[in-house]
């Protein structure tokens, strides 16, 4: 036996290892012992029971460190999630409030814009209508609808809806709306104040005095008309550009309101494009600076040329200091020098003599404007009355029955010489189809035309007539191409050519689309003649198009016609015409460097003349059509450029043509108010 060591008790047992036992340990190493998990015999910190190193201390003693460092980091992830979460929360209430204070101002922008809105609305009925309320009242309207445009854009431009307009999808409403009320802020206080000005000189009591028109207030009005038109037009341009955003702008609304307000900017800048033009040309045009004299020429579409009709009667109107008067109606009977002159009235530009030169229409007054450029058709017409008269004139005014129609029903009905009443509605048919079946002598025909167009006169000019329904039904006959004025003065003549007014045959490029029937028998068959045009544009790779127009001709004559109307001079033996049979020149003009593909008369193949007329390719062919019969001619024609849109030239009929157009949309050929003003 050993001696055992001093503080030690030794005892044994049977079968193990003598017990060694530690003294009590300090308190002070309690913690430090309690961290310790024997393992092995050996505690963590590579010490055996006993307290003796055996070794591996500095491994046991890191991954104590790793430990500590784990818990460590636990406890800071714990504090940066309840952070997080704070923030997130922070964030979720803040993008609460933002969106609260968006939708808010939002209701609140869209109410004071639907105001606005309605305010406009009113404001158009009365500039479409003419009826303008007194200028004060007419002020206070428009500074109510600048005050709710002007709210409106404060409630959508600060940064919030700004931060929330950069949103995908969502946003697009809100940049669309800011935009839109920035534009309705803009006009409201530029072209809108114009308008203020126009109400005391647009004032019909001011405007009109029976057949006297105030040449000096129609003055006054260029320049805030000009200013309002360019602002309008600026509006919708603007408009046109916003995004309609998709589905998204169709849920929120703002689809329909940007479609609104191209609308009413389009039908006000409209309004106020003609008083513009108006106001340009018409104080010297009236006889504002000395009299002036213009040929009135009434045409009769039954008989159908390019621009109306042949000359059915005609008068001298005089015009001077805006007092309007009408001397020497007559039928086409008394035409100076006769229906065809003894020698040509003027000379003929070469490109129109290969097209027209074999027609006489230097010499035929019925052939003058078998043209569909007017700006010509009144050059001849004023030089064949110079040649029958000796008289020289100003220009030249030519209308059909259904503007004297429009002016009736302006008025009041015409009163002819028997006591007999013509109400508006009946006009059209009276002079087109049942005067020939009423009156069968042609001198008593044409006194009867001249009745006619002086009880039309009388209407007008008896005081009876709305002056802004009239000047409502002479712009909807000039939009039809049913009148059309010319002027021999330069500048006038100029500024006219591009408005429908003056009628000309437009040479801008792009796809384009005239059609023309001509009455090729001396009948008045065309009364009946009933068109139907469709054309279809199918857009090339290389940006060219592939135009298919399809022409169909419904002669709608009944039985029993007279003989007159039926007549066939291009025959020598035409056996009366029984069957109502028309003959017709049709011509198809076309978009500048246009040709022609194939061409087909009721499905069977067909070689189509061509020439060219102001730069527009005119494909043409003679065709007849009997009572009752439809024949259909399909053209197929390469146009240089799909689009953007059809510009189509209208030709005035007895009864409108069916036009359905495919592929692109369709735009006029002319201005109102003339190519010098300047459009934004």
């Amino acid at each position: 036996m050993t001696d055992s060591p001093p503080g030690e008790r030794t005892g044994s047992a049977p079968g193990l290892d003598p017990v060694v036992l530690d003294p009590v340990p300090d308190l002070d190493r309690v913690p430090d012992l309690l961290t310790r998990a024997p393992v092995g015999g050996r505690d963590v910190g590579g010490r055996d029971v006993g307290g003796r190193d055996v070794g591996g201390g500095a491994e046991a003693r890191a991954g104590q460190h790793r430990v500590g460092r784990g818990r460590r980091r636990h406890r800071g992830r714990r504090a940066r999630y309840r952070r997080l979460a704070a923030g997130v929360a922070t964030a979720l209430v803040v993008l609460v409030a933002m969106t609260a204070w968006v939708v808010v101002r939002g209701v609140l922008a869209k109410s004071r814009l639907d105001e606005a809105r309605q305010r406009i609305a009113v404001l158009q009925r009365q500039v479409l209508s003419g009826d303008f309320p007194r200028e004060a009242e007419l002020r206070s309207q428009i500074e109510q609808i600048r005050r709710r445009a002007t709210a409106a854009r404060a409630l959508t431009s600060d940064p919030v809806w700004s931060a929330f307009g950069r949103l995908p999808v969502a946003g697009c409403p809100m940049r669309s709306a800011a935009t839109l009320i920035r534009e309705v802020d803009a006009a409201a206080g530029t072209s809108l104040p114009a308008v203020a000005d126009l109400g005391p000189s647009l004032d019909p009591r001011v405007l009109r005095q029976r057949m006297t028109i105030n040449v000096r207030a129609l003055a006054a009005v260029r320049r805030p008309a000009e200013r309002s038109f360019n602002a309008l037009s600026a509006l919708r341009a603007a408009a046109e550009n916003v995004p309609d955003c998709g589905w998204a702008g169709r849920v929120s609304g703002i689809a329909d309101a940007r479609a609104e307000m191209i609308d009413r900017s389009r039908r006000l800048a409209g309004a106020l494009d003609t008083v513009v033009l108006a106001a340009r040309v018409g104080p010297e045009m009236l006889g504002g600076g000395g009299v002036r004299r213009y040929l009135l020429i009434v045409q009769n579409p039954a008989e159908s040329r390019a621009n109306g009709g042949i000359i059915g009667g005609f008068g001298l109107l005089t015009a001077e200091h805006g007092r309007l008067s009408i001397d020497g109606i007559s039928g086409n009977g008394a035409l100076p020098g006769g229906p065809t002159q003894q020698r040509p009235a003027t000379g003929l530009p070469v490109p129109f003599a290969a097209r027209y030169g074999a027609f006489w229409p230097d010499r035929i007054w019925a052939n003058i404007n078998l043209t569909p450029d007017y700006p010509m058709a009144g050059r001849l017409y004023s030089a064949f009355y110079r040649a029958g008269t000796g008289l020289d004139v100003d220009g030249t005014i030519s209308l059909d029955p259904t503007t004297l129609s429009y002016l009736l029903a302006a008025s009041r009905p015409a009163v002819l010489p028997d006591g007999t009443s013509v109400a508006a509605g009946h006009l059209v048919d009276l002079v087109e189809s049942r005067v020939y079946g009423e009156i069968m002598d042609a001198a008593a025909r044409d006194r009867f035309f001249a009745q006619v167009g002086q009880a039309v006169y009388a209407a007008v000019e008896s005081g009876a007539g709305d002056t802004t329904k009239l000047v409502t039904a002479l712009g909807r006959a000039a939009r039809e191409g049913r009148l059309e004025i010319s002027s021999n003065h330069a500048e006038e003549q100029r500024i006219l050519s591009s408005t429908a007014l003056g009628g000309a045959l437009p040479d801008a490029p792009g796809p384009f689309l005239g059609v023309v029937t001509q009455n090729a028998t001396a009948s008045k068959l065309d009364y009946w003649l009933r068109r139907q045009t469709t054309y279809r544009m199918q857009r090339q790779p290389n940006g060219a198009g592939l135009a298919t127009i399809t022409i169909r001709l419904t002669n709608a004559a009944p039985g029993g016609l007279p003989a007159y109307v039926r007549h066939r001079q291009d025959l020598k033996d035409a056996a009366g015409n029984l069957r109502a049979q028309n003959n017709l020149w049709l011509s198809v003009y076309t978009g500048r460097g246009s040709w022609l593909v194939a061409a087909r008369l009721d499905g069977v193949p067909i070689g189509l003349a061509g020439g060219s007329e102001s730069g527009h390719p005119v494909l043409s062919t003679y065709l007849t059509v009997d009572r009752g019969q439809t024949r259909t001619l399909e053209i197929k024609v390469r146009e240089p450029v799909g689009g953007p849109a059809l510009t189509v030239r209208p030709q005035p009929l007895p009864v409108a043509e069916r036009l359905e157009v495919q592929g692109l949309p369709v735009v006029p050929p002319w201005s109102s108010q003339g190519s010098s003003q300047t459009q934004n």
